[in-house]
């Protein structure tokens, strides 16, 4: 390898759209993250990331997939001592910490490109991304306990209907029938961060207002595509202590392992808990997940075990209880948030025992391919 080229025990790879190249000269800024989004925590979380591989005797770095030109291969890269450090030549590294998920066409050839070669290697699986990242894929894999999903192909108001019909066949099919009345819900097939969802009511609004979202969704320049599930009302579903409301529980699993638990609770007013969108997230102790929680858990490990290796995987599973107290499983996540709410100091320390844990699997994954 050429000499010039500076190799990594580890790079962690972020998408160009969130974080920007250590190469780009109109970005001025002294960290990888703008401190003009919400993104700019995250500058905090991948400094201790990098610190702690420092101190686990790896050398590590930040790049984006801007800086992606061959396999493990990127033309800039940021490092991490005692201030951010941007880095003009090029790095390697055999083994990528990637949070890089592609949204457009281009993207996803970088991504081919970067994990071409074998000899490459992504700690988040790939297969489980497949099933995970896209919901429509989620639902076809864990039918048994996923809620209803059809796919809008397009954005006519023929296949909206279409879609509709479809949804309601499932659900006077289903044993839990009786959850399914309170209106549906739109989202993007492939989105995260609570980012464009939509509770709709197609006897009160008219089609155009459901067709609106798609084309304020477009001036993102993504390709949207996106599906339609019934809303559950589940206001009265989960109660832990003090908490209760609109909840979902999340499940961090690493190696098989449940690692951390926490819920999020839903702003007063609203359907959406992420914590993005306003929601609450409150770390619990392991002890509170419910057994009927803890079974399906398993029987989703057991059946993703079928399929994939998981070893050294990281994923977070999501679930809802409805209000006549019928378990769902949401989502999965293979790229579960490591970044923390600087108002709340057991978030940052609970956010750094996970880093932790990651750099850990790392260095055993580092030590495994020699």
């Amino acid at each position: 390898m050429d000499s010039k080229i500076k190799l990594y025990d580890v790079i962690v790879v972020y998408s160009k759209f969130i974080a920007n190249s250590a190469r780009d000269k109109q970005y001025r800024e002294k960290a990888p993250f703008s401190s003009k989004d919400r993104h700019r925590i995250y500058n905090d979380s991948y400094r201790y990331f990098l610190l702690r591989c420092k101190k686990m005797g790896m050398k590590a770095a930040f790049a984006t997939s801007k800086d992606i030109i061959a396999p493990g291969l990127f033309q800039s890269f940021w490092t991490y001592d005692k201030e951010w450090m941007r880095n003009y030549g090029k790095a390697y590294s055999r083994v990528l910490f990637d949070k890089f998920t592609p949204s457009t066409i281009k993207q996803k050839n970088k991504l081919t490109l970067l994990t071409s070669f074998k000899s490459v290697y992504t700690f988040n699986n790939k297969n489980m991304k497949d099933i995970f990242r896209n919901k429509l894929n989620t639902y076809e894999y864990f039918k048994e306990f996923a809620i209803p999903t059809v796919e809008i192909t397009n954005h006519s108001k023929r296949n909206i209907i279409l879609a509709k019909s479809e949804l309601e066949k499932l659900l006077k099919r289903h044993r839990y029938g009786v959850d399914f009345n309170d209106g549906y819900i739109i989202k993007d097939k492939t989105g995260a961060g609570g980012s464009r969802i939509y509770k709709v009511d197609f006897d009160k609004f008219g089609f155009k207002e459901i067709i609106k979202h798609y084309e304020v969704d477009k001036k993102d320049k993504k390709t949207l595509s996106y599906i339609v599930q019934p809303f559950i009302n589940c206001n009265k579903g989960f109660r832990f202590g003090k908490y209760d409301g609109l909840i979902d529980l999340r499940l961090i699993l690493l190696n098989h392992k449940i690692v951390q638990v926490y819920i999020r609770i839903a702003k007063k007013g609203k359907f959406e808990c992420n914590e993005h969108q306003g929601g609450n997230l409150v770390y619990m102790p392991l002890k509170i997940i419910p057994k009927d929680v803890l079974t399906m858990t398993k029987k989703i490990i057991k059946k993703l075990d079928e399929k994939l290796n998981l070893k050294h995987s990281l994923y977070a599973l999501d679930f809802m209880r409805s209000n006549n107290g019928n378990l769902y499983f949401i989502e999965g996540n293979t790229n579960p948030g490591i970044d923390w709410n600087h108002r709340k100091k057991i978030n940052e320390i609970r956010s750094k025992e996970l880093i932790s844990l990651i750099v850990n699997e790392l260095k055993l994954i580092i030590q495994e391919r020699g």
